[in-house]
């Protein structure tokens, strides 16, 4: 028979590794947990990279301008030992999170679908096509330069526009430091064009945290959960962030400035002037390689090989043969 003291150890411990389990279970060690009351949640996003990815998609939801999450108190942990703090969001954002596998964390698929069914209401982005021309203001007159592509990400023409100062802006910051950087409200702005008509519209814009915002508009210029057309459907944001924060090499930017090879929904190629397929400035920027502030477009080596070209031809501006000094061009 055991003593009464020993019984006393035996129900304390007991005591002691039940409450240890209900611990674990908060903290990801197998058992749900409620995120609607939970203080800390962790997060298992399964990615190389998970800080980067949170800074890009959670920082939209730190503040109107984009901000650091860790600093906003939505985050906490650092490397793959990251948690979420779901009590430091707003509470119509926070409705939809669960932990729907009940292992108590936040995992990919989780997080995903959170992201996706809440983005655009943290984002406060233009609710139309036509919101959206009117807040940018992109268009085909002076102040913007717009190029039109074909590509990997759909079988439709890509007809693409960006500001020109903001372009400037960036190779200047590229003269200073080796790498563009947008300015903060820079609009990147693709029109998908498929007989002569829009059938949708992508869209980035640069936030002052250094991250951008991403949205699709559909064919009804309504904003649209992804991407319609072929070869397949691309999820806003978590999609777009996986190419831009990745490191693959798409066409037809992998084979500039060569020609590319022709893809299974069609060319690949931008639609650009020959004199512009200067080999000088695609070797000095190695745009789409380098990836400077998440862009996978060749707009300002393009931008800089327009230059070129006016320099060329003699008929450069004085500020723009300036600015190719500056560039080392």
């Amino acid at each position: 028979m055991l003593s009464r003291r020993s019984s006393t150890v035996r129900r304390s411990t007991s005591a002691m590794l039940a409450a240890l389990a209900v611990g674990l279970g908060a903290c990801g060690g197998g058992g749900p947990v409620d995120v609607q009351t939970a203080e800390r949640v962790p997060l298992r996003l399964e990615k190389s990279d998970p800080e980067t990815l949170i800074r890009s998609v959670l920082g939209g939801y730190a503040g109107p301008d984009g901000a650091d999450p860790w600093a906003a108190g939505l985050v906490d942990g650092e490397g793959g030992d990251l948690v979420l703090l779901p009590q430091a969001l707003a509470p119509e954002l926070r409705a939809g999170l669960e932990d729907a596998d009940g292992d108590g964390a936040i995992g990919p698929d989780e997080w995903s679908e959170w992201v996706e069914a809440t983005y655009y209401r943290a984002r406060a982005l233009p609710a139309t096509a036509e919101a959206l021309r009117q807040s940018s203001g992109f268009s085909d007159g002076p102040g913007w330069f717009v190029v039109e592509v074909d590509g990997v990400m759909t079988a439709a023409r890509r007809r693409l526009y960006v500001r020109e100062d903001a372009l400037r802006s960036a190779l200047e910051a590229f003269a200073a430091d080796g790498a563009m950087a947008y300015p903060a409200g820079t609009w990147i702005v693709g029109e998908h064009v498929m007989d002569g008509a829009v059938v949708e519209t992508t869209v980035k814009r640069r936030r002052a945290d250094g991250f951008w915002d991403f949205a699709v508009y559909g064919p009804d210029g309504a904003l649209a959960p992804a991407t319609q057309t072929e070869p397949r459907a691309l999820r806003t944001p978590t999609q777009c962030t996986g190419c831009h924060l990745g490191q693959k090499l798409y066409e037809p930017e992998k084979s500039w400035p060569g020609e590319a090879t022709d893809g299974p929904f069609g060319p690949r190629a931008y639609h650009v002037p020959d004199a512009w397929r200067n080999a000088e400035a695609a070797a000095l920027f190695q745009e789409h390689a380098r990836r400077d502030d998440g862009v996978l477009g060749l707009y300002g080596t393009l931008y800089a090989s327009r230059l070129l070209a006016d320099r060329e031809a003699g008929s450069i501006a004085p500020e723009d043969a300036a600015l190719l000094e500056r560039l080392g061009l």
